[in-house]
Order: C-alpha cells, then structure tokens, then sequence
C-alpha cells in the first residue's frame, strides 16, 4: 500500500499547522528567554547547533504546512525569504527586549545554513513524491 504524502499532510492539515505554530513559539521562546548563563560568544558551540536544527527544522515545516493548506508548491523564495527574516527579527528583538542576551549576527548565518538544510530535505522529499507519480503514471 502507497501512502500518498500530499493527502496525507492535507488530510492532517490541522494537527500540521498546530505543530507549526508551537514549532514557532517554541523556537521564539528559547531564542528570547532570558538567560544569564549563556556562554559568551563562541562561533562552534552547542546554541549554533541549535540554530541550524531549528532553523531546519522550521523551514521544512514551514513547506509542509504551505502544502497542507494550500494545493500549488511554496515557492523557494518564500522557503529562503521567510525563515531568513525571521531569524534576522530574533536577533533584532535579543537587542531590544530587556532579556539579558544580546544579539549575534553570527546566529543569522547559522539560521541560514539551517534554512538550506531544510530546503534541502524540502526539495528531496518533493523530489520523491513527483517520481512516485512518474512510475504511477507509467504504469
């Protein structure tokens, strides 16, 4: 049996998008907090790593919940635009809100190399799915 990915993220298109906005608050949350026992900068450690997955992790959700309420594909602009202004937004509000972190532009460039993974994966996950149907089709 051959699980169509479209219908299925179109099916659970409410739990998806549910999961995309605690994906958001969560990811806006722990960038935000305060905390005061945060390393001071260091360009290889465990918060960068986390920017990456986040920001990976975010994108691709971000195409996924595009395709589960809407029937075209999200254009790659959007997938590239979106995460990378939200991320430039967080360091903005670090700077901003009295949460003793203060911004990095370095974190924006980890966001970014996360947003291409996601795109990445995104890409491939669509690539299968359309090969899928060429064999369907074929057949």
């Amino acid at each position: 049996m051959k699980i169509d990915f479209i219908v299925l993220i179109q099916r659970f298109r409410l739990l998806i998008g549910g999961s995309y906005i605690l994906t958001t608050l969560l990811i806006l949350f722990g960038t935000l907090m305060p905390n005061s026992d945060l390393p001071e900068y260091q360009v290889f450690n465990y918060d960068k790593v986390m920017h990456v997955g986040a920001f990976m992790a975010w994108t691709l959700a971000t195409g996924i919940t595009w395709r589960a309420f809407q029937p075209k594909r999200v254009s790659l602009a959007i997938l590239i635009i979106v995460p990378l202004l939200f991320g430039i937004a967080i360091e903005i509000l670090q700077g901003i809100l009295p949460t003793n972190r203060n911004p990095e532009w370095i974190d924006i460039i980890f966001d970014a190399l996360g947003t291409f993974l996601g795109i990445l994966i995104y890409l491939l996950l669509l690539s299968v799915k359309d090969q899928s149907e060429r064999i369907k089709s074929e057949y």
